[in-house]
């Protein structure tokens, strides 16, 4: 994995050299450009990466984070409303004072909010720092007025510290080191190969939701009945993974591979065993949020409305799938598989360590899908270039649902899911996405 943060700085520091003989306003040209807020989540998502967090404590630090940056924007009051009484327990965030009002530029305010909340919750705070240093000093240099650039600068860390507050009791802390304990009873979950890890995130469904009144408001009708009786229809399911994965094509592979999104995939080779990192779901989405974006020529504040409309569906998409893996403790196919069918038998994938019911990566996809089809209009062709540095080809998509619909099969393909518990969390994640649009983001003003 290459970083990007000194190339980004160079890249920027050459756009306001160039920009520089424009005499009035220059700065804006800087603070107000959505490829600025584009890059930044392309950073904070590299951090993640290094960081090696989790599928659902990424969506975690893009939706505080990108909240943070929408509410600076949501005081200005051009284009969008608050969220506080509409989030849960969400108030208290400040308004600029009066003197700050005088010289403030509010991208400039959401940028700097962005970054503190993304440095405060990720592990490799100097990378983060170094990032927000990056973007201040060409900033600086950009001829913004000085109580401008202070006033701008005070006001997004007052906003951020609000969401810090805010975030510091969605129950993440008392969450930490939870355990799972194995049961060992037939159907249910146990730890797969090659490394057997302990369950993830086991408690995350206790996770205060920010959309969904409750977990279970949106929630999946469950799997069908367990039985290991050849014939049944849980054998038959079982069945159809194992059929399909000996039968995978070349580009079911691709699909396979392309969505895959295992942040840390472990290899054995012989007697050597070593770990790769990747984007989580949460981050592979954020990339193409971006993309669509630019394609549209969204401005920065309707860039910084689809990243927040995106990052919060993904949030309550998380926890209401972690809700249902917890509650169902369903077993994973191969296990399946290799007790009942084929004891040879390996998935396409590597099978994440928690419970098979149902695909968090289809919840989340389909409701990042809801989400930008509302703002975009579904057919939304775009270019997904984000796995390039893994070595994937770009896929191109017709649509957005047709993206979100490949995600689901993907997970399939790659032998880690059963068809009906992909197309269940499919229909999940729409309602949510859909949710986040209708109660709390459906004001947008041009």
């Amino acid at each position: 994995m290459k970083s990007t943060i000194k190339t980004f700085a160079v890249f920027v520091l050459a756009f306001v050299l160039f920009e520089g003989c424009k005499p009035k306003n220059a700065y804006e040209k800087i603070t107000h450009d959505p490829l600025l807020f584009t890059q930044m989540q392309h950073e904070l998502n590299y951090v993640i990466i290094y960081d090696i967090f989790t599928p659902p404590v990424a969506s975690r630090v893009f939706a505080y984070s990108n909240l943070a940056a929408y509410e600076v924007l949501a005081n200005e009051g051009k284009h969008f409303e608050s969220l506080q009484g509409k989030i849960k327990d969400l108030n208290n965030i400040p308004a600029p004072t009066a003197e700050q009002k005088k010289a403030l530029d509010y991208p400039l305010a959401a940028t700097v909010a962005f970054l503190k909340v993304g440095k405060a919750l990720t592990f490799s705070q100097d990378k983060m720092q170094h990032i927000t240093d990056s973007v201040l000093d060409v900033v600086k240099q950009s001829g913004i007025p000085d109580n401008m650039y202070t006033n701008s600068v005070a006001y997004g860390s007052a906003v951020a510290d609000s969401i810090m507050a805010w975030s510091k009791k969605d129950n993440y802390a008392q969450t930490r080191g939870a355990r799972f304990t194995v049961t060992n009873l037939d159907g249910h979950w146990e730890p797969t190969p090659p490394g057997y890890f302990d369950a993830v995130e086991p408690k995350w469904g206790t996770i205060r939701t920010v959309v969904m009144d409750s977990v279970w408001q949106i929630k999946a009708p469950g799997p069908i009945a367990y039985s290991n009786k050849p014939g049944s229809p849980f054998y038959q399911m079982a069945k159809q993974v194992y059929e399909t994965g000996i039968h995978l094509d070349t580009t079911q592979k691709w699909i396979a591979n392309f969505w895959d999104c295992n942040s840390f995939k472990l290899h054995v080779q012989g007697h050597l065993m070593f770990a790769t990192k990747a984007m989580t779901p949460c981050g592979h989405w954020m990339e193409i949020v971006g993309t669509i974006a630019k394609d549209k020529n969204a401005d920065f504040y309707k860039t910084v409305y689809s990243y927040t409309g995106v990052a919060l569906g993904i949030f309550d998409a998380f926890i209401a799938s972690w809700n249902a893996k917890y509650t169902y403790d369903l077993v994973r196919p191969e296990t399946f598989i290799n007790k009942y069918i084929d004891p040879n038998w390996k998935p396409y994938l590597q099978t994440p360590p928690f419970p098979e019911y149902n695909s968090a990566h289809s919840t989340i996809s389909s409701a990042s899908a809801a989400v930008l089809k509302t703002i975009y209009g579904n057919e939304t062709p775009f270019r997904d270039s984000s796995e390039r540095n893994w070595g994937w080809p770009d896929r191109s998509f017709p649509s957005l649902d047709s993206a979100a619909r490949e995600v689901s099969m993907s997970r399939y393909y790659g032998g880690i899911h059963y068809l009906p518990s992909v197309w269940d969390a499919y229909a999940q994640g729409k309602e949510i996405g859909l949710l986040v649009m209708s109660k709390l983001l459906k004001n947008y003003k041009e």
